[in-house]
């Protein structure tokens, strides 16, 4: 009878993951120096092998992974994890017979090298295929989809850094003087951390055999053909596809390419892979990290992009010239950053949204084949463009020819064809390749970075405090997540100071949704200025929360509401706001719903505003009710300097805005209106601020149509003469409005 083993736990997946993270960096090493790196190449070309002959051996690898749609039902009944581990160990002993290659040479002669060397090749494919055909459905059982990103990050991270100690032996081995013994020592070196892979790898857990009564069955072959009806999956396999012949053959015999086309030694071609790797290395915590958080499909894409550019790169690179070299380490650079963003992408992808779960045998066993066949094409493809066109040499416009042009012109065309075909693949979440790029350009992305580093670093509530006030003054919407969270905290003061940075923040419908609720809420000290932050930030779906904040039970909430509504420009509520505030008497709300009010320039209001203008007795509120006024003429920004002016100097101030105002009259004004207008100048210019107000009054009560001033001016300036008739000087912030208006309210 059938037994069914417990699902393993997150909490034992995230316990075994390091042993994970140690197997792929051994494995790294085994990589470098065996049958994936610039090593390799190299080995085979010393050995007479031709790059279509290399092409073919290359082949193999992905064609044997054809064997995936035959032993996928065996695999999933026989485990993952011993599918792999047994077949995984067995490549390396495979591994072994590569050293008799050099024996082989000199006895028997390239022929039956080549012959040789295909038995091994074959026979390390065949185990490689059908481990992998284990690791794949194992991979998506054991790394917590959650944390996916950030463990292939991390995974990368730690297997790039293997690689670039690796290429750095292998580079300064192949500097040394000899013969195809140092790739036979490194070979050696590669076996010994391969096997150490392996033994990391038997400690992670799942993988177990399936059986009838599981949830997932063993695949059929009716059920792997059935895949095939899968649109999704098809788009998919047909964007791999298209990346796969585009820069799968270039990047294969790029070693080639530098060594007889850019003219580096060979120490230097194994060396390149180390930029690559720095690249990669750099960019893999922020690539997993954005992946996790902004979904599998932009960072893909953002590969593909910088995949498009890189054969530009190669093209226009010196030749022969001491700069050479680093230029191609700069590109290398950059293809490392370009290729970790796309195995992170791809990868999660294929795990998280392209691969159902319950399904994941008769899935990847077609994925795998697909891949496999695609690979391999391209490989042999690769091989034999480069002899066919082994004579291609002249120069088109400022590109010189050579034989691997053909595969610089695959490696843009086909990728780019590849972005349109992606973009009917479902995603797993709804940012775009554009949105995630341009999180990088809005604000100051390096101090949003590290400010979000710091804001689960931090120990007390200060330095939380301090890290949230840093995510808003970073203006970057990569900070969203955190000020959302933030907003959560069980301290006061950081849910104050997140709300206060949301302000700062770009808008963002999460941001604007997180300050809806909390002005919704029942924490009234925070509902006031979550109301303000939503005026600021100016995103008009906040206008329907604010306008039902109007209803509050809190005055407070009210106030600020109804100021939003203005910053806003809600012209709906123009009417409701004036009728509250003809019959409100509490003095917050009053100014309040005058400030929202001017700042909708509502030229109805004036009468009622102006009557509290003069009801007020504070200083500052009747200067803000002054502004309110001003705002329903408009040049705010002026009123502002004269206030500041008339503050500094207050009769120099006024004579001078009368000196203008009377430049706009002209000389073919009334006489005895400008007469009027010099009088009240020349006072306010002798600091005789009683006389310039009262000759500034007999100027207003003269009828002003006839000067081109607009009615809701000469509305307002026959309330200023009243006022100032009674008030006088007394009341500066009477002469501020009084002048602001002459000089604003002309008809333009």
């Amino acid at each position: 009878m059938a037994t069914t083993t417990a699902p393993i736990t997150t909490t034992q997946k995230i316990r075994a993951l390091p042993w994970s993270l140690a197997a792929g960096a051994l494995n790294s090493v085994f990589v470098q120096f065996t049958f994936f790196g610039s090593a390799f190449i190299l080995f085979l070309n010393e050995l007479d092998i031709s790059t279509s002959q290399i092409g073919f051996l290359l082949s193999m690898f992905p064609f044997l992974g054809l064997v995936a749609l035959f032993i996928a039902p065996m695999v999933a009944r026989f485990g993952y994890k011993r599918t792999y581990i047994t077949f995984f160990g067995i490549r390396k002993f495979v591994t072994i017979l590569l050293l008799t290659l050099p024996w082989v040479s000199v006895q028997f002669g390239p022929q039956v090298t080549l012959i040789v060397a295909s038995v091994v090749v074959i026979g390390f494919g065949l185990c490689r295929a059908i481990s992998e055909v284990g690791y794949y459905p194992w991979a998506q059982e054991f790394i917590p989809h959650s944390i996916r990103g950030k463990y292939t990050a991390n995974s990368h991270v730690m297997s790039s850094i293997a690689s670039i100690i690796a290429v750095a032996v292998a580079s300064f081995v192949l500097s040394l003087p000899g013969g195809l013994e140092r790739f036979q020592f490194l070979i050696v070196i590669g076996i010994l951390f391969g096997f150490a892979s392996v033994w990391s790898h038997t400690h992670v857990p799942g993988g177990d055999p399936i059986s009838e009564t599981d949830d997932e069955k063993p695949a059929t072959y009716r059920d792997m053909l059935r895949t095939l009806r899968d649109k999704n999956l098809i788009f998919y396999l047909v964007g791999i596809a298209l990346i796969t012949f585009g820069t799968g053959p270039l990047y294969s015999f790029l070693p080639l390419f530098m060594k007889e086309q850019v003219g580096l030694t060979e120490s230097q071609v194994v060396l390149l892979p180390t930029a690559a790797l720095v690249g990669g290395l750099l960019m893999s915590n922020l690539l997993g990290w954005s992946a996790d958080r902004y979904g599998s499909k932009p960072i893909m894409l953002l590969g593909v992009i910088l995949m498009i550019a890189l054969p530009f790169g190669w093209l226009f690179m010196p030749k022969g010239s001491d700069i050479s070299l680093p230029v191609a380490l700069s590109i290398a650079f950059f293809q490392g950053i370009s290729g970790t963003a796309w195995m992170l992408g791809s990868r999660r992808l294929l795990f998280g949204s392209v691969v159902p779960v319950n399904e994941r045998s008769r899935y990847m066993a077609v994925y795998y084949s697909a891949i496999g066949i695609v690979g391999g094409l391209s490989q042999l493809i690769g091989g034999n463009l480069i002899d066919w066109f082994s004579g291609l040499s002249g120069q088109v416009f400022f590109v010189e020819l050579n034989p691997f042009s053909p595969l610089m012109l695959a490696s843009v065309v086909l990728p780019t064809l590849s972005l349109l075909i992606f973009q009917r693949v479902r995603g797993d979440s709804n940012v775009s390749v554009t949105e995630y790029a341009g999180m990088f350009i809005q604000g100051n992305p390096i101090n949003a970075l590290e400010s979000l580093v710091r804001f689960y670093r931090a120990r007390d509530e200060r330095a939380t405090v301090v890290q949230t006030e840093k995510m808003g003054l970073s203006h970057s919407p990569l900070t969203v997540d955190e000020l959302v969270d933030a907003l959560t905290d069980p301290r006061f003061n950081v849910r104050y100071e997140a709300v206060i940075s949301i302000a700062r923040t770009p808008s963002h419908p999460r941001l604007t949704s997180a300050l809806i609720e909390i002005l919704l809420g029942t924490e009234l000290s925070l509902s006031n200025v979550a109301a303000w932050a939503l005026g600021r930030i100016g995103d008009p779906e906040a206008v329907a929360a604010l306008r039902e904040g109007l209803n509050s039970d809190y005055r407070s909430v009210r106030a600020h509401c109804a100021r939003a509504l203005g910053t806003l420009k809600d012209q709906a509520v123009r009417g409701l706001l004036l009728e509250h505030l003809k019959h409100e008497e509490d003095k917050g709300l009053q100014m309040a719903y005058a400030a929202a009010l001017g700042n909708l320039g509502a030229e109805e209001a004036i009468e009622t505003v102006f009557a509290l203008l003069l009801d007020f007795e504070n200083d500052r509120a009747r200067m803000e009710l002054a502004l309110s006024l001003a705002r329903m003429i408009g040049q705010e920004n002026q009123f502002i300097n004269l206030m500041r002016q008339l503050r500094a100097d207050p009769g120099t101030a006024a004579a001078q805005s009368l000196l203008d105002f009377r430049q706009h009259v002209g000389k073919e004004g009334d006489p005895e209106f400008l007469k009027l207008i010099t009088r009240a100048s020349d006072a306010f210019a002798a600091e005789d601020l009683d006389a310039g107000v009262a000759n500034l009054v007999l100027m207003i009560q003269e009828p002003l149509a006839k000067l081109g001033l607009r009615l809701v001016a000469q509305k307002m300036l026959n309330q200023c003469a009243q006022a100032l008739a009674e008030h006088g000087a007394e009341r500066p912030e009477l002469l501020l409005l009084t002048l602001h208006v002459l000089q604003a309210g002309a008809i333009t």
